[in-house]
């Protein structure tokens, strides 16, 4: 996994703080009121879903969804979160390890006049977990690959292309 300090982190997130600050800002300035609410009210649901992702009680998979707008800023991130429960299924590092393969095997393949969003969902109760990695943009290369990790993992391709590439991994009991 690609790693940044503490302080790399703290950094960034910083400077991502003061951007939508002064975005919120200038659309007041402007006297664009619903603009600057739409701003607040899309931060605000972002760090609810990071909050909530924290359910999940898997350590590696939520520093590694957590901090993925740092370490791969080439890609607009959002994230959806669902955990009711946390799982009693523990793949954290087996996730973790398949989702970086899947982004590394694209990010440096990826068109720099074009824009990259990649949206995550993550849904989880006690018994199952759920996380869709829907990826839109442009790249020259062929989505990665892997065998499935064990009997407990599945993993459903439900698009796949040089410009959208969309997959759902389920991991249960």
């Amino acid at each position: 996994m690609t790693k940044l300090s503490i302080r790399e982190i703290l950094r960034a997130a910083n400077h991502d703080f003061i951007n939508q600050l002064q975005l919120i800002k200038m659309n007041l300035d402007l006297d664009r009121i619903d603009d600057a609410k739409k701003i607040i009210e899309n931060y605000c649901n972002q760090y609810k879903s990071f909050s909530n992702l924290n359910k999940l009680n898997w350590p590696k998979t939520v520093e590694w969804i957590q901090t993925f707008p740092y370490r791969f800023p080439s890609i607009e991130f959002l994230l959806k979160s669902n955990v009711t429960m946390t799982p009693k299924v523990k793949k954290d590092e087996e996730t973790v390890e398949y989702l970086e393969k899947t982004i590394q095997r694209v990010y440096p393949h990826l068109d720099p006049y074009t824009e990259q969003q990649l949206l995550m969902e993550v849904e989880a109760d006690e018994e199952i977990v759920k996380i869709t990695f829907d990826l839109h943009g442009k790249w020259d290369v062929e989505p990665f690959h892997s065998e499935i990790l064990d009997n407990h993992v599945g993993m459903s391709v439900e698009k796949e292309s040089f410009d959208h590439w969309k997959y759902v991994l389920t991991i249960k009991e």
